[in-house]
């Protein structure tokens, strides 16, 4: 069954069920005001013929002339004594004589359903001149009219119940299919993209009321937005991968030819393509290692979440590659809370990308400042400065593209692979920070990286 007729059949159960308790409701307030309304009447009527001097003479009741001038059309009237027994019965109507007719001392009214009509009477005990119980008097009365407005009322209730049911369903069609519009379209974006692989999205009407399919349109915008941005960022990551991979490729299946066919008698050839071959596979292994940790990267976000000291990281990392390229590298740690919680592995090998890329392309000291933010205290600011050849201000916006080098400087020659800074913004990413370049030609990089220090509660909804 389709959503639509779900939502149609729905609304107009919903209606039905309303009218149906309103009808029952109308129902029986209609007969509960009227009944009350007679049965008052009938107390009234009672208490005028108590007040007849001859109510408190038993021996005059059998005389019922007394009585019948205070008869009324559709009525009953009877005195019964203490045995249960009618002493005199005034029956106007000749269809009332069905009452129960029995001694009781306390004062009461029913209403009594027959088949022919709805029924009321009163009945209360008759006291003498010394209080003493002579019997009881009961008055009933037929509603013949109330049962016909009755009747006519429940088919009234029926036509507008009928006419309700219909009008429900009509509007419950065309109310879900307004409802129901930008789902529909949302259904057919979806199969156009799954029949063609062309990424859509739903025209959203300029509205002040953003409802839940206001939401829900916006949120599949977004949602192909992004679909889209990584299916073109995942082609060219394909396109670019495979580039780098073609050339180191190239290269050692020429010079294995060149093996193949004069490299058993020329020496010189040999040992120029065993180097060729060796340098070329070992770029070959930085690139696959530099893929695998973009992958890793993307898969174990957040994993190994450990509190640690950020400022022995930094001086640990610092020295590391200080002792091994023999470069002078500078800490300036002007942290009062060093504590940070995150993966100390992925914030060290973040920081050995920079100080690798501030050490090959500078020959002076390299500066590392750890300080926090004047704006957030709970924000670190790590910068990595060099007094290198610096980048042109138009290549900046490119640096952090996969794959990508700066023509002049971040050459083969120097066997980067262009991933480095890319993970490294996909590590201050994950720890919900950012990372920025400025730069000036011949002067020298700045490298600053902004991490909070406190993520726990981050941390945990993210898992």
């Amino acid at each position: 069954m389709r959503l639509r007729t779900k939502i149609s059949l729905l609304i107009a159960s919903s209606i039905l069920m309303v009218l149906f308790l309103f009808n029952i409701l109308t129902y029986y307030m209609v007969v509960k005001i009227t009944t009350k309304s007679e049965i008052t009447l009938l107390w009234n009527a009672a208490q005028t013929i108590v007040s007849q001097p001859n109510i408190v003479r038993p021996e005059l009741w059998g005389r019922d002339s007394w009585l019948r001038p205070l008869l009324l059309p559709q009525e009953i009237i009877r005195l019964i004594d203490t045995k249960s027994n009618i002493i005199v019965q005034l029956d106007s109507t000749g269809q009332l004589d069905s009452l129960p007719a029995v001694f009781d001392t306390r004062t009461f009214s029913k209403t009594l359903w027959t088949r022919e009509a709805l029924i009321v009477y009163i009945q209360m005990p008759v006291m003498g001149a010394e209080d003493e119980t002579l019997g009881v008097l009961q008055i009933g009365r037929k509603l013949d009219t109330l049962n016909e407005y009755l009747t006519i009322l429940t088919t009234v209730l029926m036509f507008t119940t009928a006419c309700a049911a219909f009008l429900s369903v009509i509007g419950g069609m065309y109310f879900a299919k307004v409802i129901l519009r930008p789902i529909h379209e949302l259904v057919q974006i979806m199969e156009s993209i799954e029949r063609n692989g062309i990424f859509k999205r739903l025209v959203l009407a300029p509205t002040k009321h953003q409802d839940e399919l206001w939401r829900l349109t916006h949120t599949f915008n977004t949602m192909i937005g992004k679909l889209e941005n990584n299916f073109t960022r995942q082609q060219q990551f394909i396109a670019d991968a495979s580039h780098e991979l073609k050339t180191p490729l190239t290269v050692i299946e020429s010079y294995a030819n060149l093996l193949q066919r004069w490299g058993g008698n020329d020496a010189a050839l040999r040992e120029e393509a065993i180097e060729a071959i060796q340098s070329e596979a070992a770029r070959l292994r930085n690139l696959t290692q530099s893929l695998l940790t973009v992958a890793n990267l993307e898969a174990e976000a957040n994993k190994g979440w450990i509190h640690f000291e950020l400022g022995d990281v930094v001086r640990t990392t610092a020295a590391s590659l200080k002792r091994t390229f023999h470069r002078d590298i500078q800490l300036d740690n002007q942290l009062e809370i060093n504590r940070m919680f995150g993966d100390p592995e992925k914030v060290k090998q973040l920081l050995i990308i920079l100080l690798d890329n501030a050490i090959k392309y500078s020959h002076k000291p390299v500066l590392i400042t750890l300080k926090h933010d004047p704006r957030d205290p709970e924000i670190v600011e790590l910068q990595v400065i060099d007094q290198g050849i610096g980048i042109e201000k138009s290549e900046i916006p490119r640096l952090f593209d996969r794959f990508y080098r700066v023509d002049q400087a971040r050459s083969r020659t120097s066997g980067g692979s262009g991933l480095g800074l890319a993970i490294a913004r996909r590590i201050a990413q994950s720890h919900k920070g950012t990372i920025s370049i400025t730069s000036t030609p011949g002067e020298g990089t700045q490298v600053t990286v902004r991490l909070p220090l406190n993520l726990d509660s981050m941390a945990s909804s993210d898992l």
